[in-house]
């Protein structure tokens, strides 16, 4: 795909509280979380920064997720880990930090000398004057090879006044999360002198290191006219607002999204960190589509799939049809017909017991399609259809459960058939499950594959773990499909 687009172009991969390893409210933090979701292929990495301790005259900013029980990172530990990722692979695209800023003054300060001292010589710093030309174009990934971007705040002005409004996650979407952190924020006031206040400045040594400067939406009609680094941080909730609203919604935000960027996040009232489905802010044409990374739900699962495009490299070229063109793609019909699997592993969440009980898998393969269309209101929803085969009894070596299709009548009860409303942004979602009478049944693989993707005929799908990965007992883990798209 080309590379050399304005970075409002593409879908990047990016993740939601990056630091967390479970919940929202009392999990633990760690820097190991930024390794692991660099290598998942993250590009968009989030940092809830706040004012820590003080060692001697030194300000120590951290990270946590603010008024919760959540333990404490250092900001410069987390920015070591990017340093190492950077030196390690000086080839990636760039990767972009979203500083959810809530420090005073002195801590802001130590935070861009934190920035300039590990990754100064990566860090992307913006020309000034060239950001305030109207029209001006976002950088492309090429120009930002082995590069860091830094999401924040960038006031347009030296000094931003106390009426203007800037853009924090969770004063934009998620009305739940936000009132929470108002109400603990009146239960423990800060000196005035010490912690900024909600329409908070920002100091001229971090401004000038952003590139990306959120500001809170009022208008698509008003935000189109705004400069294209000028971006929105939209909740799960609020999308669902945007859209039920208004029918024109949807094609503004689209056009918001040709030259501009936009970033949604999962609900504050997912405090065991769930994700939502991203397919409809795909849509939508939002480029910062966050999920949480610790939980491997199919959300999670989806968005892997969608990013294994392009050689992984955590940006996917937008097709036309959500970038503001009149041109919409055209439906689909969709014929899956699950032959066999190959090489299926027992599912991880066995343990020793029931492996000398029942030493054998009964796996059946469960095909979901996750789409967006037009409701009968014409506004845009999310759509979902999911079939199902037979469980196969006591075989996870080469368990057949179709025979290919003669044309016969008898093929039907066999074929799994979807009408696909938006083939550019759909996914279908393979999930092989082994059947308990008992217990719930224990999800063994998955594979999640765009369906722009999707070719005609016999088609071999290779199958991951929950963590998106194909080694150890998962290194052969195949499906073998029939695919007919009309």
């Amino acid at each position: 795909e080309s590379m050399s687009k304005p970075l409002s172009h593409y879908w990047i991969n990016s993740s939601h509280n990056t630091y967390l390893t479970g919940d929202q409210l009392q999990s633990s933090s760690s820097v190991g979380m930024y390794t692991e979701a660099l290598y998942r292929g993250c590009k968009c990495l989030e940092l809830d920064c706040w004012d820590g301790d003080k060692e001697g005259n030194r300000h120590v900013p951290v990270v946590y997720h603010g008024y919760t029980l959540t333990s404490h990172i250092t900001f410069e530990s987390i920015i070591k880990c990017v340093e190492n990722y950077m030196l390690s692979n000086p080839n990636t695209y760039p990767i972009i930090l979203s500083l959810e800023n809530h420090c005073s003054f002195p801590y802001q300060k130590v935070m861009a000398e934190i920035l300039e001292t590990h990754i100064g010589k990566y860090l992307y710093v913006p020309d000034a004057a060239a950001l305030s030309k109207p029209g001006a174009e976002l950088p492309s990934p090429a120009s930002l090879v082995g590069k860091v971007i830094i999401k924040g705040k960038r006031p347009p002005e030296k000094d931003m006044k106390e009426g203007d409004e800037s853009d924090n996650d969770s004063d934009t979407g998620d009305e739940g999360e936000a009132e929470m952190k108002t109400n603990e924020s009146n239960k423990n006031p800060k000196s005035k002198d010490s912690a900024p206040s909600t329409h908070a400045k920002v100091v001229p040594e971090l401004a000038k290191l952003t590139l990306l400067h959120g500001h809170k939406l009022k208008k698509f009609e008003t935000s189109i006219e705004a400069h294209n680094n000028h971006m929105h941080s939209i909740g799960e909730t609020k999308i669902t607002r945007l859209l039920e609203k208004s029918g024109s919604n949807a094609a503004l935000w689209r056009k918001y999204n040709v030259n501009h960027m936009s970033r949604t996040y999962p609900a504050g009232t997912r405090i065991t960190s769930s994700n939502y489905n991203p397919t409809v802010a795909w849509a939508m044409g939002c480029q910062l589509v966050a999920l949480n990374f610790q939980t491997n739900d199919s959300s999670l699962l989806l968005n892997d799939g969608r990013f294994l495009q392009n050689d992984n490299c955590g940006y996917v070229l937008k097709p036309a049809s959500v970038m503001g063109s009149n041109k919409a793609s055209s439906s689909k019909k969709v014929s899956i017909r699950v032959l066999s699997a190959s090489c299926l592993p027992r599912p991880t969440t066995q343990n020793r017991a029931d492996e000398i009980v029942d030493p054998f898998i009964d796996p059946y393969c469960h095909v979901t399609l996750h789409d967006c269309g037009i409701d009968h209101k014409d506004k845009e929803e999310y759509i979902s259809d999911s079939k199902s085969t037979n469980a196969v009894d006591d075989n996870g070596f080469c368990p057949v459960w179709a025979a290919p299709s003669t044309n016969k009548e008898s093929d039907k009860k066999d074929t799994f058939e979807f009408t696909v409303q938006n083939p550019d942004v759909a996914m279908i979602h393979f999930e092989v499950n082994d059947y308990d009478v008992i217990q719930v049944d224990a999800e063994i693989a998955t594979a999640s594959i765009p369906v722009s993707c999707l070719r005609k005929g016999f088609r071999t799908i290779h199958l991951y773990d929950l963590n998106g990965v194909r080694t150890g007992p998962f290194a052969f883990a195949t499906l073998l499909v029939e695919i007919d798209i009309q």
